[in-house]
């Protein structure tokens, strides 16, 4: 995702606007924001290859409403709860007045491997993106705004964790049924994906993560488990590895007590100079840096420990 995107999507929709809070990652955007319209208006929104889910706040007086052209031509009034399906398109009216509404911008796809989920989106009807009757999604929302608005322990991990129980919620919501696995061809099976995962976030043994490793796992030649693995997340399997031991070396970088190279050996790297090359590619930042920045090894204890 371009970082550019939510804020143009935003600035289209409210020219005028204050974005309390956002969070921008590879796979999703997240706003808080107050739009205010001098006056009405009406704007085509297309949503691109993201799916859009906004939470606004409750109708009250005084505050702007919007209203949302159905398939069938209709207008038809903006609930709290709202979305749009990837590669749409949606005309909305809006009278004078403030909104204030969460937006999240995301791939389903590229979220906790669930690219070998069928969401059929062509098959979903308009209606029912429009004042969406979910308590858990209502919810979902609200936390990802705590979380980017004053940011905690393992925030990151816990937005990522939100946006799939989401991205779930939408497929039940859109097909009326659990996730199934896909019989997609050329693509992994949700079984396949659900053992990568453990194994992957399971261990710290750099060897039982080569890919030959993984794909006896499997039971896949290697060469077909990596083609088929990027195919269905969008990613290599290589860098999904990398990605998971840099998301488990922050959670324990903020556990103060433990010493850099514990940290290394802990989240699956051969060494505390493999982790540090690993960890500054990732973030920019050296272990030690990341942790200054988060407030954890600001004694000088701290830092003659490391």
């Amino acid at each position: 995702m371009q970082t550019s995107e939510l804020k143009q999507l935003m600035g289209t929709q409210a020219p005028m606007k204050v974005v309390g809070a956002q969070m921008e990652e590879a796979t999703y955007a997240v706003s808080v924001h107050e739009c205010h319209w001098p006056q009405a208006g009406e704007i085509k929104l297309v949503s691109g290859q993201h799916c859009l889910i906004e939470l606004a706040e409750a109708p009250a007086a005084g505050r702007a409403r919007c209203l949302v052209q159905t398939a069938d031509g209709q207008h038809r009034p903006a609930g709290m709860l709202n979305f749009m399906p990837p590669q749409t398109e949606r005309k909305v009216r809006w009278n004078e007045g403030s909104r204030q509404a969460i937006v999240c911008m995301m791939e389903p796809e590229r979220l906790g491997l669930l690219g070998a989920v069928d969401w059929h989106w062509g098959a979903v009807d308009t209606a029912s993106t429009l004042d969406v009757q979910n308590e858990r999604m209502r919810t979902g929302m609200r936390w990802l705004a705590e979380e980017i608005t004053t940011p905690s322990f393992a925030s990151g991990l816990q937005i990522n964790s939100i946006l799939t129980m989401l991205a779930i919620e939408l497929h039940r919501h859109c097909g009326g049924g659990v996730v199934a696995e896909s019989s997609v061809p050329g693509k992994l099976s949700a079984r396949h994906l659900s053992l990568l995962k453990d194994l992957v976030e399971g261990s710290t043994n750099p060897a039982e993560l080569s890919l030959a490793a993984l794909a006896a796992a499997c039971q896949l030649p290697a060469r077909e488990l990596s083609t088929l693995f990027k195919a269905t997340a969008g990613q290599t399997l290589r860098s999904y590895v990398a990605a998971t031991h840099i998301a488990r070396a922050k959670v324990l970088l903020d556990d103060a007590d433990l010493l850099i190279k514990q940290v290394a050996y802990g989240s699956g790297f051969r060494s505390a100079a493999a982790f540090g090359d690993a960890f500054r590619r990732a973030t920019g930042l050296t272990p030690l840096q990341y942790r200054l920045n988060q407030g954890i090894a600001n004694s000088e204890a701290a830092l003659r420990r490391h």
